[in-house]
């Protein structure tokens, strides 16, 4: 269930973990990459996974066929999937916030567990729809806890790709938590990404990665029986089933997380959210992006900013 936003946040208390098999290295990484999609067990034995997105379906979309693969996966979602936005709401059936992050919850739910995810492996941080990139600093010490908690070998997250200013405040707030944690003495994970979507010439461009030199990338055709069992896995999103069609089922697209300068452009020209979103552009994003970042320096938690 989603866990109930802190009125205020204690410093950071960080231990030293012995117990992790894997330090973010290149060659760790690319290792990790090639076993992953292959459906080989690292070191012998299944990794422990965390895919951390932005909003229940991200997961489907990203790696549904993959996640029934990896044993004891958790799946955590950043949002409850439900915007502010009342026109929003309507637009897809529903008169009130609560009723439409219940219906997706419930829709997730019954998605994952098609590939043997059950509820209990399912976690929200329970931010609104929409309003990550307002919430960096607590995003990212909420994504500190997580690691800290399940201290997972791996996690699966978003590129910093400007598709959605949620995916790409997740984006930002694993890469920081990762770096907040190597900074105190604690292995961090290996970082890998999944594919979702961006612009290219004003298209929207689904399923593959904006090319980036020399970072490893690795495609992964699905079989018929993946492919529907990702069918499936859309299925079950009822409210978002117009959205879902336009993905393709054939293949899902795995890198190594690249180093990323969130205060610059991930690329030129406009930005997909730009397109559509007339809350917020890719100069603000950025610049919530360098005041967080300035915040983060710190080892003390910021207390949330005020509705």
């Amino acid at each position: 269930m989603p866990k109930k936003r802190r009125s205020s946040s204690p410093g950071i208390v960080v231990k030293r973990r012995n117990s992790s098999r894997f330090k973010l290295g290149r060659p760790r990484g690319v290792e990790a990459l090639e076993q992953l999609v292959s459906a080989q067990p690292l070191a012998g034995e299944q990794p422990r996974v965390a895919m951390i997105v932005a909003h229940p379906d991200d997961e489907a979309i990203g790696a549904g066929a993959l996640l029934g693969e990896l044993e004891d996966a958790i799946v955590v979602h950043a949002t409850d999937g439900a915007p502010r936005d009342v026109r929003a709401l309507r637009r897809r059936g529903f008169t009130n916030r609560d009723a439409y992050a219940e219906a997706r919850r419930a829709e997730v739910i019954r998605a994952l567990a098609i590939v043997g995810i059950d509820e209990s492996r399912i976690r929200s941080f329970g931010f609104v729809d929409g309003d990550l990139t307002f919430r960096l600093v607590e995003l990212c010490h909420d994504v500190i806890d997580l690691l800290l908690e399940h201290d997972p070998d791996l996690v699966l997250t978003h590129p910093y790709e400007g598709g959605h200013t949620d995916h790409d405040a997740v984006a930002f707030a694993v890469h920081l938590a990762c770096g907040i944690l190597r900074r105190e003495g604690v292995p961090a994970p290996v970082l890998l990404e999944f594919t979702s979507y961006h612009n290219r010439k004003g298209k929207r461009v689904r399923a593959r990665f904006i090319e980036r030199p020399n970072v490893p990338e690795r495609e992964v055709g699905l079989t018929p029986d993946s492919q529907m069992l990702k069918l499936r896995m859309f299925e079950q999103f009822v409210s978002q089933r117009d959205c879902l069609a336009e993905f393709p089922v054939m293949v899902e697209r795995f890198r190594l997380a690249p180093r990323y300068a969130f205060t610059t452009p991930p690329h030129e020209g406009e930005l997909d959210y730009e397109r559509y979103c007339s809350i917020i552009c890719g100069e603000e994003w950025r610049a919530r992006a360098a005041a967080a970042l300035d915040q983060l320096r710190s080892r003390h938690r910021a207390e949330p900013t005020p509705e």
